[in-house]
């Protein structure tokens, strides 16, 4: 991926309104208490993975994220969100590389809507936390990735989204892009919002197919003495961005009425480390994937 390619991958990460961000600006109830979890699983096969031209080996993947958030309206124009989420990647490496076993971040995730009329909703969120291995945590591992969303309703069925997005551990710190939510019909919903751009359709009240694809990564703290341990004591206490970009199709089960499962499969395009300080990059080929969740609404 060439770094005009990059530039557009970062963009596209301003648009990170989540696949539900139009639903949570939908005007709530004068008074209301919700809540929603996720338990999400997924494996990366083997790929080569280079430094340059150099051939370092095999790499896979396991990435592993849990979520719990509860919503709160006080009015009908007003509501706030609070949550944990705890995120893992996983990495099974050849011997001397000089890359991190795990990438982890613990955040506490915060946020609001105001609804402005019927046309205008506007959201916040925060997400502090730790970013790192969680080897040796201190002040550098830590971080607070902001957001901030304008929805503007132009028909019931068709939703635009302008977001922009702050995080100091970002390549770009400061990133932003427009996207939309629309129904073209009952059954068919296209998403051209990310880090889930889908295209979905209802085959029955409880099944729906899609196919669509998916960023994963971010920025993280590398620990004190992880450079010194694999040769490179300029790699100590820097910080690595990792991503993944992902194409693939799966089904959503609504197994209950609050209990549903995702299944999806396909292909990783892009699977990469930067530690952007030492201008050093780490490119792995593709390989296929595939990731199960199960997300409970009550």
């Amino acid at each position: 991926m060439r770094t005009s390619q990059f530039i557009v991958f970062v963009a596209c990460l301003g648009l990170s309104a989540q696949i539900h961000a139009a639903e949570r600006g939908v005007r709530p109830a004068e008074k209301s208490f919700s809540q929603k979890s996720t338990t999400e699983f997924s494996y990366v096969a083997n790929s080569d993975i280079k430094l340059g031209t150099v051939n370092l080996g095999e790499i896979d993947t396991t990435h592993m994220r849990i979520r719990y958030g509860a919503a709160f309206s006080t009015s009908r124009n007003y509501s706030w969100r609070i949550g944990l989420e705890y995120e893992q990647h996983s990495f099974g490496l050849p011997a001397g590389a000089m890359l991190p076993n795990s990438l982890r971040q613990i955040a506490v995730n915060l946020g609001d809507t105001w609804r402005i009329g019927d046309k205008w909703a506007l959201q916040f969120e925060a997400d502090p936390g730790v970013y790192s291995d969680l080897e040796d945590i201190d002040i550098e591992d830590f971080n607070v990735p902001l957001s901030f969303r304008a929805l503007y309703f132009q028909r019931p069925n068709l939703i635009w989204t302008l977001a922009l997005i702050g995080n100091i551990k970002s390549e770009f710190p400061v990133v932003g892009g427009v996207g939309l939510r629309w129904n073209p019909t009952d059954k068919t919903t296209i998403d051209i919002v990310l880090p889930r751009p889908q295209i979905a359709y209802r085959v029955s009240e409880r099944l729906s197919v899609f196919a669509g694809g998916e960023f994963k990564g971010g920025g993280y703290r590398v620990a004190e003495n992880f450079g010194s341990r694999v040769g490179r004591p300029d790699l100590n206490d820097v910080d690595v961005f990792y991503r993944e970009a992902r194409a693939g199709a799966g089904l959503k089960w609504q197994i209950t009425e609050k209990i549903g499962a995702v299944i999806e499969g396909g292909w990783v395009i892009d699977r990469r480390f930067t530690f952007r300080d030492r201008d050093l990059q780490f490119n792995g080929d593709g390989a296929g994937y595939f990731q199960v969740a199960i997300r409970g609404a009550y």
